[in-house]
């Protein structure tokens, strides 16, 4: 994940996305903020994303540009890589295509191991990285590590508990 460096854009007109751009849309669950990624296949296609009417039947599929941006009432926004650091953008689109093709070859939902982010990373670099889960669980062991400076005894727990989380990450697809 180190090797992998990202700058986003707003997206304000739909004919300025490419094909095989990676790109996301924000949102909000019980008063978390996130972002739902996807990958751009082109204006007469749409959009690869894994998602579902709830996460325990998601899976990898295709959709309408403006059923992924809620009809425009979510804020698009586009991942920019180095060049050097992610796939080819036509590389990065027939990745989609082929899982949303097969999407039982994509896997399960899982929140920390497999979401929607994992899933674009993965088209776009070759490897199933989620930068939110990262970020999350980075602020859980800073917090775990204040925690330990006060109460070592109940932070064993649960750093024992971030160090499982933290072996999650770092496998890929």
């Amino acid at each position: 994940m180190a090797n992998i460096s990202i700058t986003a854009e707003n997206i304000t007109q739909l004919r300025s996305l490419k094909r095989g751009d990676h790109i996301a849309v924000q949102g909000e669950m019980a008063g978390v903020k996130y972002y739902h990624h996807g990958i751009f296949l082109g204006h007469e296609i749409g959009v690869a994303d894994f998602n579902g009417t709830n996460k325990m039947n998601a899976i990898v599929r295709v959709i309408d540009i403006l059923e992924f941006i809620g009809q425009g009432k979510r804020r698009l926004i586009r991942y920019i890589y180095k060049s050097s650091e992610c796939l080819p953008a036509e590389e990065a689109a027939r990745n989609a295509e082929a899982l949303a093709a097969n999407p039982r070859l994509w896997g399960a939902y899982d929140v920390v191991k497999n979401n929607c982010e994992h899933f674009a990373t993965r088209c776009k670099v070759g490897r199933a990285v989620s930068f939110q889960v990262a970020s999350k669980l980075g602020s859980f062991i800073a917090g775990v590590a204040v925690v330990s400076l006060f109460s070592p005894a109940l932070a064993i727990g649960s750093v024992a508990v971030g160090g499982i989380f933290l072996a999650n990450i770092n496998k890929s697809k």
